[in-house]
């Protein structure tokens, strides 16, 4: 028989204790204990356990460091219906507590995810429902959003809240931002405000949009040109985290049934799967992903649109140079970006001698 405040060991594998310790560290929980407690304490959302087949053998981990915690106030309901289990089938409580910590760690990572943030998520998925904005806190910051649809990476590693800012004037594509639901904290209601998302029919249908062709950057629809030196080209095909599609260049490539490469055929969206070379690309690519992607070429890419994209590598790369040293005399900086032809500027950098 246990009871609240009792401390429980329990035998577990070495992958179960990692998985529990990953999601301890990246989902800022307090402690393995406190995870532990959260899981039994919402036993009911998991398939019950078939008590014919909980008779694992605990010799299996003894090599094992077990899991210790206390139950805390929380998990009443558990330790009344593990006793009943005890009582009715003889189910130890450790071998109750291994089924749910192990049915927990089978989730898919973005599941996990919702399970650990499920009030911040049942408030969103309400606002949603009520067509509402809401104010919250994400990675410090205040924000009046409303929440559109709630979305996971591709693997479903990650879940992601898809939200509508609250600037009028700004282009509707880039009014949308995918926020981590880990890092959302102190969601409220603003009852009886009207969705920003539902103002009016583009803001609606751009919602709409990147629900049935979400990625975690929102790209579909946005593009950067860029132009690519032959070492650019390559650092493209070799660099395949959170890589653009190219959708237009004058030497994108496709791949055919046979698997190789051959030249994509125009207009050919989507199909381009690589670049062949230096050149000038198309790329479905939002600012926030060319922020996050390009700067690891350095001088082997060079954003030609968007201009403000354009304005603010320039920028960043200017603040590289001074914290490498140097006189910050600058030259008047070339703000339109060159046309399709081959364009030289020249810069004078003086630097001190290192």
């Amino acid at each position: 028989m246990i009871s609240v405040s009792q401390k429980i060991k329990v035998a577990a594998s070495n992958l179960l204790r990692s998985q529990l310790e990953l999601d301890v560290e990246d989902y800022g929980i307090k402690s393995l204990s406190d995870l532990c407690n959260r899981i039994l304490a919402r036993y009911g959302e998991f398939t019950p356990p078939d008590p014919t087949k909980l008779g694992a053998d605990d010799t299996l981990y003894k090599n094992v460091a077990p899991l210790q915690f206390t139950l805390n106030q929380h998990c009443e309901s558990f330790s009344n219906y593990a006793n009943s289990l005890a009582r009715s089938a003889g189910i130890k409580i450790a071998t109750l507590c291994r089924y749910y910590f192990e049915s927990y760690v089978n989730l898919p990572r973005g599941k996990r995810e919702c399970f650990i943030f499920r009030e911040n998520l049942d408030k969103l998925t309400s606002a949603m429902e009520a067509r509402e904005n809401v104010n919250l806190t994400y990675r410090g910051q205040a924000k009046h959003v409303s929440p559109c649809f709630l979305a996971f990476s591709p693997s479903q590693v990650r879940a992601y809240v898809v939200v509508c800012d609250d600037r009028v004037d700004a282009l509707a594509a880039t009014r949308f931002h995918s926020l981590r639901l880990c890092h959302i904290r102190g969601v409220a209601a603003d009852l009886g405000s009207s969705a920003y998302h539902c103002e009016n029919f583009e803001l609606s249908h751009q919602a709409e949009t990147f629900r049935e062709h979400f990625d975690p950057f929102l790209c579909y629809g946005q593009q950067v040109k860029v132009r690519l030196t032959e070492e650019g080209a390559a650092r493209y095909d070799r660099l395949t985290t959170n890589r653009p599609k190219v959708i237009a260049g004058n030497r994108a490539t496709e791949v055919d049934s046979a698997g190789s490469k051959m030249p994509a055929k125009k207009d050919a969206r989507l199909e381009c799967v690589g670049v062949d070379g230096a050149g000038d690309y198309t790329f479905e690519c939002s600012e926030k992903l060319a922020k996050v992607y390009f700067p690891q070429f350095l001088g082997e890419a060079e954003i030609l649109e968007p201009r403000q994209l354009r304005l603010w590598f320039m920028e960043q790369f200017e603040k590289a140079r001074g914290c490498i040293g140097g006189h910050k005399k600058l030259v008047a900086p070339y703000l339109e970006p060159p046309s399709l032809s081959h364009n030289t500027v020249e810069l004078t950098i003086y630097t001190k001698n290192i």
